[in-house]
């Protein structure tokens, strides 16, 4: 039997922290070995974790200063004795048989990574599906490239997914960016020859309403800019046929994180000016393809014309969100 290692960030969760290991350790595929980084907490986490180390001989447990979830991450990796990995985060929850099924799809279709949909915690505590696609997908490596820059289907996440252990060989999540997810989605894909994803929802996503994309704007999602302009520079390289599309991506996120930070006024936003500082030349590229639909092209065309005019209309569409969820 293939064993799967499983992965679980932590820092101060305690109040969540028993029904993600519960759920790891109710798997129905039971050849699994929980690797539980505790990342600094400062809460009772790390007795959590090492009190279930006593109950079930699969858990291994680390304590460490803390470094930042990608940090807890890595170390995982370098502990993992499977053949497989996967990923948990500590806030979070999966199917008893979500493993099984993973694995079974992996073996069935020889793929290094298997995706599953994701059910999603809304504010009200509700749920619904993160993709509403009606059948299974088989990508090979070209059509995953195409897909995962969208953040539509395969997602960046790495908690949907099970991964060949060999992917994260001379490859680890980055410690000094957030994002971090985004930035190594796109080179594990890179590595595989078929990846699969099974419309299913196994991984159940809870609702964190002061997530670092959520909480309020600080300089640090900055790195933003910095992650989506590398993941252009390696489609250029290699994948130059999707290398526009991933090109209106920087455009998106240099446009947001600017408006919002001349809206928000807590920064001398002309240091910043970089961030929409585009190519015409490709935004008019562009505009002629098929990839893109009619929302976003008038906003390429208003920033080509009016560049002040997209930046004030995209800070008053901030300030008018945060006005809604003052009074909600």
């Amino acid at each position: 039997m293939k064993k799967i290692s499983i992965v679980v960030p932590i820092f101060n969760t305690e109040k969540y922290l028993e029904k993600c290991i519960k759920s790891i350790l109710q798997q129905s595929y039971e050849n699994i070995e929980l690797i539980l980084i505790n990342d600094g907490s400062t809460d009772s986490s790390g007795k959590i974790c090492d009190d279930y180390s006593k109950k079930d001989c699969r858990i291994k447990v680390r304590h460490k200063t803390n470094g930042g979830q990608s940090s807890a991450r890595n170390l995982g990796i370098d502990l993992a004795t499977g053949s497989y990995i996967g990923f948990v985060d500590s806030d979070d929850w999966i199917k008893t048989d979500m493993y099984e099924k993973l694995l079974k799809t992996a073996l069935e279709t020889k793929s290094e990574i298997v995706a599953c949909n994701l059910s999603l915690m809304t504010k009200k505590g509700k749920f619904r599906n993160y993709t509403e696609s009606d059948r299974n997908i088989e990508f090979d490596k070209i059509s995953a490239m195409s897909e995962i820059f969208r953040n539509k289907i395969l997602t960046f996440s790495p908690c949907n997914k099970l991964y060949k252990k060999h992917l994260f060989e001379n490859l680890r999540f980055d410690e000094k960016i957030i994002l971090e997810d985004k930035d190594i989605s796109y080179q594990l894909i890179d590595k595989c020859s078929r990846v699969y994803y099974i419309i299913e929802p196994l991984y159940y996503y809870r609702y964190n309403p002061v997530s670092t994309l959520r909480g309020k704007f600080t300089i640090k999602r900055i790195d933003e800019y910095l992650v989506q302009k590398r993941m252009y520079g390696y489609y250029s390289v290699n994948y130059p046929s999707f290398s526009n599309r991933v090109y209106f991506n920087v455009f998106e996120v240099g446009l947001f994180l600017f408006s919002t930070m001349k809206a928000e006024n807590n920064v001398n936003f002309k240091e910043y000016l970089y961030l929409i500082d585009f190519d015409k030349n490709k935004l008019r590229q562009i505009l002629v393809e098929n990839d893109i639909n009619t929302r976003d092209k008038i906003k390429i065309q208003i920033y080509l014309i009016a560049p002040e005019l997209i930046i004030l209309i995209l800070g008053l569409k901030h300030k008018m969100r945060k006005i809604k969820t003052f009074i909600v």
